[in-house]
């Protein structure tokens, strides 16, 4: 007996006669949706078998087959009763491309018949004796089981094998998921044993198996049960002695999906959801929540002051909580329950909670959206409304600018202009300029120069007169030592308003820093120049515009530094 073991992958003859054969085969196929087999692969069930789940990439199948050529001769069976296996996209392929494609299509205990052209078989050149070259053949396949199997870092130190499949995503480095562990000696004793424990995908907390742990789940899916194989070699520092052999047991029972909702992308305030709420709306400005604060903690204790659950009903965007829930709540749908992390002290300051003044870190609050009480959606109305609204938003800006929430109120202001970006009506154009000047001071109070900057160009660029954008912008070039930049700016703001204070203040301001820095350049380009009387000679003081009076030993080095 000869089992069949495909090594070849040939391109198609051009034959008519063969393309006739090609497209007789296509035609007649009985394919499920979804599961279609390619040209030259013809399925015919014989036994159905129960059940939706089918083998894999990467499993290891188990068959028994006959297989034979057109005329009925015989070229190999397991007719012993002993199945043949082998791993479905293993390279070098394991068995003919024909045979691997067919059985991905069966389910555990089905038979079909698949009669596969010589493209998806020995091609041209046949496997003599037994198969001729460009031969047709038939196999009638029963797929007895599989296990899904991968190498975990390629080299069989660590295998895993699906016991359960799970379905979704899978999770990534530093994302928190909720797992069950057991860890079994070769010998069949218990060294580890965790049930339903909260992880980051990444973290050490299970010690000299935590690298393989990781790298187990982010091949796995939720829901997934596998377990891995341990095997150590001499000199191998993945596992130690004690785990040598061990074996895993892995479900991954949940995969947190989270979110950076803080203003600026820097993950000062992260969403994780723990349960999935309804529906695809979120709330949005001037819509009513309630909003069910659960705990405060500061990721373990409870936070001091901390009052208790409490149900905190607010319109949203208008600053009548604490930032952290303005931020997070329009990232929410009805029912969903989340954990917010906050690393920013301001931003979690709550009264109604009894956490006003609080001086901590971190802060972590379990919450659940109770209800949403949505109104209009403001950018369907009529452009009338929309500017309307986005007047009495303003307000709301200016007031919790005044009261030095800055992040929030440049969120009112983003908002605004979002709503206003494609009207051309003089009022509309109006208000977004006035709205872009005022993100623009609140990027220079949250530390955004380069932010500001463009808030500014924005309106510089249809008005390049306007007198607050000139000097906001000035602001900002300060803040980037682009001090040339500040004073051109501040140079145009003084002959468009000659008695404008705070730009001659700005502009003393700019001149001081510039000479400041002009010094220090000159100082570190003498302590780099090697003659002993470089230092004499830089003494001096230097203007960053007239880099002529410099002595020339010193001149290349000043330009680098004081080049503004």
């Amino acid at each position: 007996m000869e089992e069949i073991h495909g090594v070849l992958d040939g391109v198609p003859s051009s034959s008519k006669a063969r393309k006739e054969e090609v497209i007789a085969l296509s035609d007649d196929e009985e394919e499920e949706e979804g599961l279609r087999l390619p040209w030259g692969v013809k399925k015919r069930i014989l036994d159905e078998a129960p059940g939706d789940e089918r083998p894999q990439d990467g499993d290891e199948v188990s068959i028994r087959y006959s297989g034979r050529l057109l005329d009925g001769t015989s070229v190999g069976s397991t007719e012993d009763g002993k199945p043949f296996k082998f791993v479905i996209g293993q390279k070098p392929r394991e068995v003919i491309e024909g045979l691997e494609l067919g059985v991905q299509t069966m389910k555990k205990g089905e038979v079909a018949e698949f009669t596969i052209l010589s493209r998806f078989a020995y091609d041209v050149l046949g496997s003599p004796p037994l198969v001729p070259p460009d031969a047709t053949l038939v196999f009638e396949v029963e797929l007895l089981q599989w296990e899904a199997k991968v190498d975990l870092f390629n080299d069989d130190r660590a295998v895993k094998t699906i016991l359960v499949r799970g379905k979704g995503e899978r999770p990534r480095r530093g994302q928190d998921v909720i797992v069950c562990l057991k860890v079994t000696s070769r010998k069949g004793d218990l060294l580890q044993d965790y049930d339903h424990v909260e992880y980051t995908v990444g973290n050490l907390d299970f010690g000299s198996v935590s690298k393989i742990v990781a790298e187990a789940l982010v091949h796995m899916t939720q829901g997934e049960r596998s377990s891995v194989k341990l095997r150590r070699f001499a000199g191998d520092t993945l596992v130690d002695s004690q785990h040598s052999g061990a074996s895993l047991d892995i479900t991954l029972v949940q995969v947190f999906e989270s979110v950076d909702v803080s203003p600026r992308g820097d993950g000062s305030l992260i969403k994780k959801v723990l349960t999935d709420g309804e529906g695809d709306n979120y709330p949005k400005d001037n819509d009513r929540v309630r909003l069910q604060v659960d705990s405060a903690t500061d990721g373990s204790a409870a936070l001091p002051g901390f009052l208790g659950q409490c149900v905190l009903e607010f319109a949203v965007g208008n600053g009548d909580v604490c930032d952290v829930f303005e931020f997070a709540i329009v990232r929410m749908r009805l029912g969903e329950e989340a954990a917010l992390i906050c690393s920013s002290l301001a931003d979690f300051s709550e009264a109604r909670l009894g956490l006003a003044g609080l001086q901590v870190d971190r802060a972590v609050f379990k919450v659940r959206l109770l209800s949403l009480h949505a109104g209009a959606d403001v950018s369907t109305l009529p452009v009338e409304t929309r500017i309307e609204f986005a007047t009495a938003r303003k307000e709301v800006g200016a007031k919790l600018f005044k009261d030095k929430r800055y992040a929030m109120a440049l969120e009112v202001y983003s908002r605004i202009t979002k709503l206003l970006a494609a009207e051309k009506v003089s009022d509309a154009l109006s208000l977004r300029a006035t709205c872009e000047l005022n993100r623009a001071a609140c990027l220079l109070k949250t530390s955004d120069p380069t932010g500001a900057r463009a808030a500014c160009d924005s309106v510089l660029k249809f008005d390049p007169d306007h007198v607050k954008a000139l000097y906001r912008r000035a602001s900002a070039h300060f803040e980037l030592s682009d001090f040339s930049a500040a004073l051109r700016d501040l140079s145009r703001v003084l002959k468009l308003d000659p008695e404008n204070r705070a730009a001659k203040s700005l502009a003393i301001q700019v001149k001081e820093a510039q000479q400041s820095y002009a010094r220090s350049a000159k100082s570190t380009a003498a302590r780099m120049i090697s003659a002993p009387d470089a230092a004499s000679t830089c003494k001096e003081p230097v203007s960053a515009g007239d880099a002529s009076s410099i002595d020339k030993s010193c001149l290349s080095f000043f330009r680098l530094f004081s080049a503004v």
